[in-house]
């Protein structure tokens, strides 16, 4: 198990086209994102519990805030300022582990790497539901999931905290090298 001193992390600078982008648009594109991936699940009435509620997913390090709700006709996005049913937070790297598949909701939850609050209940339907959920039985996994995987083996070599005075572990990624440049910035060669 990765502790959190020693898992990887996005540096700030590389969340900052991230950043540009509005909360808003991120949301759009999250709740179509879902309602593709899960419309086989919602027509077989899987997601009734998230009817009506709204749902705030929060990336700490990457600062994407996004505003979702589940309605008759799908999954929708809603503005920052709207109270929400329940919030979830992590950092990239746990939802990674999560969308891949590498860690269960259970541990991440209970490990607090995925932090849960509000409605309680609600939390913990959803993280049964995406325990129950077959990732490979989802729409475009054999195209996605592949990708993902080697998503994350790369996020891991290239983000990972080592030694003091290197701040990331870079070994073994082929054409790859990120070499101080000042205390502040980082050129890739």
């Amino acid at each position: 198990m990765k502790t959190a001193s020693n898992r990887p992390q996005l540096p700030r600078v590389l969340t900052l086209p991230l950043r540009l982008l509005p909360d808003r648009l991120h949301g759009v594109l999250a709740a179509r994102l879902l309602e593709r991936i899960f419309a086989a699940q919602r027509a077989d009435g899987e997601l009734d519990f998230i009817a009506g509620k709204s749902l705030r997913i929060r990336v700490l390090d990457a600062g994407i805030d996004l505003g979702l709700a589940a309605d008759a006709n799908g999954f929708v996005s809603f503005p920052p300022e709207r109270a929400t049913d329940l919030v979830i937070e992590g950092t990239v790297y746990d939802f990674l582990l999560l969308i891949t598949g590498r860690e269960d909701p259970d541990t991440l939850f209970f490990q607090r790497r995925l932090r849960i609050s509000g409605d309680t209940a609600l939390g913990v339907y959803l993280k049964n539901f995406l325990s129950s959920v077959d990732l490979d039985s989802l729409p475009l996994a054999t195209l996605v999931r592949p990708g993902l995987d080697r998503g994350l083996r790369l996020y891991e070599r290239v983000f990972q905290p080592s030694t003091p005075g290197r701040p990331w572990k870079t070994e073994g990624v082929q054409g790859t090298s990120l070499r101080a440049k000042s205390k502040r910035g980082y050129s890739i060669s």
